[in-house]
């Protein structure tokens, strides 16, 4: 690439958080963090099903991670706004490197078994939900509001390319290795990753934020020293700052709105995609696991098509768009259920991963625009609980529907999300989204403004 192309990529617009230095540490942070979550994924499915063969025994592990990451997300979200994110991601870095590589060790050493997997994902599930509102309270602290879909664009793509990419990198590994030296590769990009976020060194890196109310607080700023200054000298009882987070949530119109439709939209898409494409690949269409690849691929070359529109332009009236491609997503997944031809579901997947691709970034970017600093986890967490909590019963009634009536399932999905986009209009929630995202001290409940949807 010449120097004159290198220069005009500097300037495309979902390029632009990279001008800041420690978001560059942050993105190669995750970048490595998610390529080995491939790994581990990869791993365990292979492992778990050579260990015993059976599909009710992957899904105990998996809900053992899931169960403590979804009940822990919300306090955690408290420690977030009380203490230094920045911290909590290195100690929950170091946590996910120990438990992946005892993982590893007992892989390995040929003592792996079904009970010490769901203990240690157990653990593993800890160490994730102290990670996850932390790396979120922290991303606006690096940037200013007018990067941060920028900065959401590149982490949202990394995470499709890596899921592209990384398993098939994965399965030629655990092929030729073994599954423990592909839990080995995970430990250690935690380890790299931690070590990147460590080299984060600016003024949020040490910022602690008041725990107070959090209408118009800020980041506090670091002492010459590094040592933590609190931006207010009010102090909370852990109980209070949980039930703080939940009355700015509950008082704010938008945000409300936002977790009603991201409660929606979790519900009704993620178990019929992640039951329904391997039943359509097998049932409908006998197209073995080849056909279950294309599907995936479609979606996730999708969203990542959705990502990138997403960090490159700013578009007017960007609420309708939002509300659009929420009921875009809707009629993919009811054309999923009626089509008798692949490729019509492979096009319609690949509609549904542009939406949802764009849906996210454009709103997650809203919200944390929005939020004050000092709410930032607790409001965060809440929004990840409304997919991480729901995605189990959604998974489990697909699973218990699919083989009674596949069509109803798809069909009843996508109608499901047409009458929520449908609703968020006539209530008007597109409204205030083109407007000044965060609100002035007091404001909170004030005025409406619109839903920020999470698909996970």
């Amino acid at each position: 690439m010449t120097s004159l192309a290198i220069t005009r990529a500097r300037k495309l617009p979902i390029l632009g958080a990279l001008a800041v230095r420690d978001f560059r540490l942050l993105w190669a942070s995750e970048a490595i963090s998610v390529l080995g979550d491939q790994f581990h994924f990869v791993a365990l499915s292979w492992l778990v099903i050579s260990l015993t063969g059976s599909g009710l025994a992957l899904g105990t592990v998996l809900i053992a991670v899931g169960v403590p990451r979804a009940l822990l997300l919300v306090p955690f979200g408290v420690l977030a706004d009380r203490r230094s994110p920045r911290s909590m991601m290195l100690a929950a870095h170091a946590a996910r490197a120990l438990i992946v590589g005892g993982v590893a060790a007992l892989v390995i050493s040929g003592h792996a078994s079904i009970p010490a997997l769901a203990a240690l994902g157990a653990l593993f599930g800890c160490a994730d939900a102290a990670y996850m509102p932390a790396q979120q309270a922290f991303l606006p602290r690096t940037l200013d509001a007018d990067r941060l879909p920028s900065a959401n664009a590149l982490l949202q793509g990394t995470l499709q390319l890596a899921s592209i990419a990384g398993p098939p990198l994965a399965g030629v590994v655990v092929a030729i290795a073994g599954a423990g030296s592909a839990f080995a590769v995970d430990a250690m990009s935690f380890v790299l990753a931690g070590a990147l976020v460590a080299l984060i060194t600016g003024a949020a890196a040490f910022a602690v934020v008041a725990s107070g109310s959090g209408a118009g607080a800020g980041p506090a700023a670091a002492t010459p020293t590094g040592t933590p200054a609190r931006a207010d000298a009010t102090t909370e009882s852990f109980r209070d700052a949980l039930a703080g987070g939940v009355r700015y949530v509950t008082a704010d119109a938008g945000i409300r709105t936002m977790l009603l439709l991201s409660l929606v939209l979790n519900f009704a898409l993620n178990g019929p995609a992640a039951v329904g494409m391997p039943w359509l690949a097998e049932r409908r269409f006998d197209a073995g696991p080849a056909g279950l690849g294309l599907m995936a691929a479609a979606w996730a070359a999708g969203a990542l098509v959705g990502t990138v529109v997403a960090g490159s332009l700013k578009l007017e009236r960007g609420g309708r768009i939002v509300l659009a491609g929420i009921a875009a997503s809707g009629f993919a997944m009811a054309v999923v259920g009626l089509a008798g031809w692949m490729p019509v579901v492979v096009l319609a997947l690949a509609v549904m991963g542009v939406a949802i691709g764009y849906v996210n970034v454009v709103a997650v970017s809203w919200l944390q625009a929005r939020v004050e600093p000092s709410m930032a986890g607790r409001v965060m967490s809440v929004v990840m609980l409304m997919g991480f909590g729901i995605t189990p019963l959604s998974l489990g009634l697909a699973g218990a529907l699919i083989d009674l009536d596949a069509t109803a399932l798809f069909t009843g999905a996508g109608i499901l999300v047409l009458g929520a986009a449908g609703l968020a209009v006539l209530l008007g929630a597109s409204r205030l989204f083109d407007g000044p995202p965060r609100q002035a001290a007091g404001s909170i409940g004030e005025s409406e403004a619109p839903p920020a949807p999470v698909v996970q």
